[in-house]
């Protein structure tokens, strides 16, 4: 698990940048992995507007499709 800050480090916010391409930067952001690569990605829009439950049902469904 890893969280970065976007401001306070800018050199671990641009690696992990490099990690969630194709998406473009946004905050907040969830990225899930599996075996270093990026399999689940929600993204401010999927965030915003959202409550806790349905976040955490979407993200509950990814892990398990991936994990």
């Amino acid at each position: 698990m890893l969280t970065v800050f976007a401001g306070v480090n800018t050199e671990a916010t641009n690696k992990a940048r490099e990690f969630l391409l194709p998406y473009p930067p946004s905050s907040p952001a969830i990225a899930l992995f599996k075996d270093g690569n990026l399999v689940h990605m929600l993204e401010r829009h999927h965030i915003e507007g959202r409550s806790a439950d349905m976040i955490a049902q979407n993200l509950e469904a990814a892990f398990q499709e991936y994990c």
